[in-house]
C-alpha cells in the first residue's frame, strides 16, 4: 500500500506550492479550531474545495505551527479503497517507527472519509482512544448531517460547510476590485462579474475556463461522477439513469413544481421511487428544495414544493441556459439561502420568501426593464396577509418604491448586491 504519494511533505518538509491555492475566508475559521480536542469536519459538494482547505491547513501546521510533518497523514478514500487499520498499521510501522498512543500529538486528515465503509465508528474509536490526534475529515456529501455521524460522533466534532465562491470571495479570487459604496460607478463590471459568477457557479476551477469547456467541466467532472458513481456507493441505485434524468429536467425547469406523481408517470416510474431519488441528489447537495410558506412549519413541509439545482452553473451546463435573465431567481434564490416560497389558493405567487428574525420577507424577482404596479401586487397580498410592513423586488435596472401607506415595496436592481444583503441583514 503506498501512502507516500499522499504526503510529499514527509520528504522535503514542506507543501507543493499547487496544492495550495489561494486562502479563502473559511480557513482563519478553521484553523482557530487546531488547538481544540474535537474533529473538523468539511462537508460540501464535489470541487468546492475541501481539499485545498485541508492542504492549506497542513501547509499552516508545517509553517506557522512548526509541526514535525511525520505527524501530520493525508490520505483520500476517493483515490483508494483500504482498510483503516492497515492504514493506520502502516503509518505506525513505516512513518513514526511508533504507536500512535506513543507520539505526543498527531494531525490525521482523512479525505472523502464516506467512502470508508462503517467509517463513523472507526473514527469514533480512532477519536475516543487517541486524545492527543487531531482528526480533520471531509465528505462531499452532507456527512456532517448523516444520521449515523449524528448518533456515533455527538459532540466529538464541528462541522464546516465548505461552499463555492459566494460574490465577494469571486471578485477576490479574479482580482477585481469594486467599491461597495459606489456599485453605480461599477455598474458594467458588476454586471459582467454576476454573470460569470453565475455561469461558474463559484467553482475555482471553472473561472479560467471557456463556454464549451466550463460544460464539460460540469458535466463530466462533477455532476456525472456524482450520479453515477457515488450515488450508487450510497444507495440502492437500481436505476442508474434516473438521478441524471430527474436532474435535467430540473436544469431545464428551475424553480419547477415538485409533484412526484407526474414525473413517475412521464419517466415510467413509480412516484415513490422518484421521491427516492430526489432525495438521493438532495442528499449529495445537487438540488435544493423551496417549501411553500406558512407560519406552521409542519404545514410547509406538507405543502407543495420547487425544486432547483442547487448551483446556476449545473442549470447552464445541463441545459444550455446562458442567459442570466433566465437563471436570475435560481441565482437569487441561492445568493440568498432561501427555504421558502409563497403560492396562495387563489395562485398569487411570490418567488422567495425569506426569515430576518421571528419576520418573513417576500422577495420577487423580475428580470424586465419597466416594473409596473401589478407586478408587485402578489407581495403586498403576501404582506397584508402575514401582517409584514415590507418587501423586496429585484429588478433588471429599475429603483424606487411601492407605497400603499401601510406596506412598502422597494425596488432594487440584481446588480446592486451589496445593498440588497444590506437590506436583507445578510
Amino acid at each position: 500500500m503506498e501512502i507516500y504519494d499522499f504526503n510529499p511533505w514527509w520528504r522535503t518538509g514542506r507543501l507543493p506550492a499547487n496544492l495550495t491555492g489561494k486562502r479563502r475566508r473559511l480557513f482563519k475559521d478553521v484553523v482557530s479550531y487546531l488547538d481544540l480536542r474535537q474533529m473538523c469536519v468539511l462537508y460540501g459538494l464535489r470541487r468546492a474545495g475541501k481539499t485545498t482547505l485541508m492542504f492549506q491547513v497542513i501547509d499552516d501546521l508545517l509553517r506557522r505551527k512548526k509541526v514535525n510533518p511525520l505527524h501530520i497523514l493525508y490520505f483520500s478514500f476517493d483515490e483508494q479503497r483500504i482498510d483503516f487499520d492497515d492504514l493506520l498499521r502502516s503509518y505506525e510501522t513505516d512513518v513514526l517507527g511508533c504507536r500512535l498512543s506513543e507520539a505526543r500529538r498527531l494531525f490525521l486528515f482523512l479525505d472523502e472519509i464516506q467512502k470508508l465503509h462503517g467509517w463513523p465508528e472507526k473514527v469514533k474509536m480512532l477519536y475516543d482512544l487517541h486524545p492527543q490526534v487531531k482528526i480533520f475529515l471531509s465528505g462531499s456529501a452532507s456527512i456532517a448531517l448523516a444520521k449515523e455521524s449524528k448518533e456515533s460522533l455527538a459532540g466529538r466534532f464541528f462541522e464546516f460547510l465548505v461552499e463555492p465562491l459566494d460574490l465577494d470571495e469571486y471578485l477576490e479570487f479574479m482580482d477585481l476590485v469594486v467599491d461597495r459604496r459606489r456599485e453605480r460607478i461599477y455598474e458594467l463590471e458588476i454586471k459582467r462579474s454576476i454573470r460569470h459568477h453565475a455561469l461558474t457557479g463559484g467553482f475555482i476551477e471553472a473561472l479560467e475556463l471557456n463556454d464549451l469547456q466550463r460544460g464539460k467541466y460540469f458535466r463530466e467532472s462533477l455532476l456525472e461522477r456524482v450520479v453515477y458513481r457515488d450515488l450508487p456507493e450510497h444507495f440502492t441505485v437500481k436505476s442508474i439513469d434516473l438521478p441524471h434524468r430527474l436532474l435535467s429536467i430540473f436544469a431545464e425547469h428551475p424553480g419547477m413544481i415538485l409533484d412526484y406523481r407526474n414525473l413517475g408517470s412521464d419517466l415510467g416510474y413509480d412516484q415513490r421511487t422518484v421521491a427516492n431519488y430526489v432525495s438521493y441528489l438532495e442528499y449529495s447537495m445537487l438540488v435544493n428544495k423551496l417549501y411553500n410558506y406558512s407560519t406552521n412549519r409542519l404545514s410547509s413541509e406538507k405543502k407543495m414544493k420547487k425544486i432547483y439545482p442547487s448551483s446556476t452553473a449545473f442549470t447552464a451546463a445541463l441545459s444550455g441556459k446562458s442567459d442570466f435573465s433566465v437563471l436570475a431567481a435560481q441565482y437569487c434564490a441561492n445568493m440568498l439561502k432561501a427555504r421558502f416560497f409563497w403560492r396562495s389558493p387563489q395562485k398569487d405567487e411570490v418567488d422567495l420568501v425569506l426569515h430576518q428574525g421571528e419576520k418573513a420577507v417576500p422577495v420577487e424577482i423580475k428580470m424586465r426593464a419597466d416594473i409596473k404596479a401589478k407586478d408587485v401586487k402578489p407581495l403586498f397580498k403576501f404582506m397584508t396577509r402575514y401582517g409584514l410592513k415590507r418587501g423586496l423586488l429585484i429588478s433588471l435596472d429599475s429603483e424606487g418604491k411601492f407605497d400603499d401607506g401601510l406596506r412598502t415595496v422597494e425596488v432594487v436592481p440584481y446588480w446592486r448586491y451589496w445593498p440588497i444583503k444590506r437590506k436583507l441583514d445578510l
